[in-house]
Order: structure tokens, then C-alpha cells, then sequence
């Protein structure tokens, strides 16, 4: 009997966080935007995995995985990641996808449900590249990332280690301090990550409204550190419901600042620059 490589096996709500932590919203101007607006699922080893940059192809790379059961030599493409969680809403349970070229199709229970998806597809509107492209430009980040040792290889090959690492942070800790930046409606979409006498701080908002300073670790680094980011690591952390790793690594011999790494097993993880206007 031939293999069928077209179709996987997931449970929908596994889908649906996955495709919800993909799009890292944050606020911009007072609007909630996704940073994603489509993606490229692949199945193997028993993951289904979604790795793209966001939309500006620097500050943000996001390279996270659900369990599944079954192979798609081809993989998945979301050409509308809020079309599909449109979709998924009507689905439960145990979810079939089927890969049918330019369309994919998800079964559950008694539903069947059909919506276009190509790689040929804008990876984002108004743009002119395609989400084949932007896969491949993806991958080329992720590739040089390693999500367990939590380094990152450079062009020429030599490897950076993390300047500090956070471990097993709690996730529900992290969530009510970065939050806080919606205080009063405020919704900066800027955090600011601060070690002092050996302690990790959180700092969002501005006195006017509300300026909250939130101890997240103690005891857990050897200098003192500050850096700001954005990327609506808000809605990052509202997504994850397990302990996470945090590696900083140091960029700035290439005026790159402090880029963050925050790993969530299973190689996963999600790259954020730090903001170098700060």
C-alpha cells in the first residue's frame, strides 16, 4: 500500500493556538495588527511547524510546533491566517487536513470544509513577494538558530553564545507583567527588560498613565542588563501556558543591540530584535 503524504492529523485547538501565537499581534497607532498574515505549515517527525518572519523580514521570527500524526510532503499553505481561524471555529476535536495543491481541505466529525491556498499567494497584502519566497527567506534565519543550545551561527560560521540566560521562567508571571502596557489604554508595545542586583525587571507604560515596574526572576543573572523590545510580546506570552527560557545574545559589534531569545521546547522558539531606538 502506497503512503498517503497529503493529509495530516492535529486536534483543533492545538491548530488554532498555533496559528493565533503565529500571527504576534501588537498595537500600532491603537490598532491590534497581526505581524503575520500568512504561513506555511509543515508537517515531519510528528510536528506540524510554522516558521516565518514578520512582516518587516528583521525584527521578529517565529518558529513554533503542535503535535500531528501523519506526513504532507508538501506542507500547508495559509494564505489568510484569520480565514482559517474563521474556519476553525466550526471545527472540534480531531481535525483532518488534506492538501489538495491549490486548496486545503479540514474534515471534523461530520464537516468538511474547503478554502484556497497556494504558495503563489502574497505572503502579506501589498506586497510583492510570494509566500514561497518568503518561506525560503524564513528558513534561512531559522536555519542558523538553534532552539535547544539557544545560539545563533553567523555567516562565517562562528557561533554566539547567550550573554544571559533565564531559565524556566513562568509564563503566567511574564503575562501579567508585560500587560500591564495596556494599563489605562496605553498599549506602548514597548518593554523594557532590566537586570539589577542580580534580579530580571519588567518595565512598561509611562507616568501619566500608569508606569508599572514587575519583578519576573530572582537571583538569576550575574550583570546588570537593560534593552527595550516590542513585537507585542504581550500577546506572546497570553499564548504560552508553560515555563519558557529567555537567552539575550549581544549583536552590538554589528550595532544589532539585544536580541531575545525565548525558547518553549521541542527546538521552538520566537526571535525578537531588540529596538535600537532605545
Amino acid at each position: 500500500m502506497v503512503e498517503v503524504t497529503n493529509q495530516i492529523v492535529v486536534e483543533t485547538d492545538s491548530l488554532k493556538w498555533l496559528l493565533q501565537l503565529a500571527q504576534r499581534k501588537q498595537t500600532i497607532d491603537g490598532k491590534s495588527i497581526p505581524q503575520i498574515h500568512s504561513a506555511m505549515l509543515m508537517a515531519e517527525n510528528g510536528r506540524l511547524r510554522c516558521g516565518s518572519l514578520v512582516k518587516d523580514g528583521v525584527t521578529s521570527l517565529i518558529n513554533v510546533s503542535i503535535p500531528c500524526h501523519g506526513n504532507c510532503d508538501l506542507g500547508y499553505a495559509i494564505s489568510d491566517i484569520d480565514n482559517v481561524l474563521g474556519i476553525l471555529k466550526y471545527h472540534g476535536g480531531v481535525l483532518t487536513m488534506i492538501n489538495k495543491g491549490s486548496k486545503i481541505v479540514f474534515k471534523s466529525g461530520s464537516k468538511q470544509t474547503t478554502i484556497t491556498g497556494n504558495t503563489d499567494s502574497r505572503a502579506f497584502p501589498h506586497t510583492a513577494e510570494t509566500m514561497a519566497q518568503w518561506y525560503k527567506k524564513s528558513q534561512s534565519i531559522i536555519n542558523k538558530i538553534d532552539g535547544l543550545a539557544m545560539t545563533y551561527t553567523k555567516n562565517d560560521g562562528s557561533v554566539i553564545e547567550p550573554t544571559l540566560l533565564f531559565s524556566d521562567l513562568n509564563t503566567t508571571s511574564l503575562y501579567e507583567a508585560f500587560r500591564c502596557d495596556s494599563m489605562n489604554g496605553q498599549k506602548f508595545n514597548k518593554y523594557k527588560l532590566s537586570c539589577e542586583d542580580g534580579n530580571l525587571y519588567v518595565d512598561v507604560g509611562e507616568e501619566l498613565k500608569g508606569k508599572t515596574k514587575s519583578l519576573v526572576a530572582e537571583n538569576c543573572a550575574n550583570i546588570d542588563f537593560e534593552s527595550t523590545y516590542n513585537g507585542g510580546l504581550e500577546e506572546v506570552f497570553r499564548n504560552l501556558n508553560s515555563d519558557v527560557n529567555i537567552a539575550i545574545w549581544d549583536f552590538t559589534e554589528a550595532d544589532m543591540g539585544y536580541p531575545m531569545l525565548i525558547t518553549l521546547g521541542d527546538g521552538d522558539f520566537i526571535f525578537q530584535m531588540s529596538n535600537l531606538g532605545e
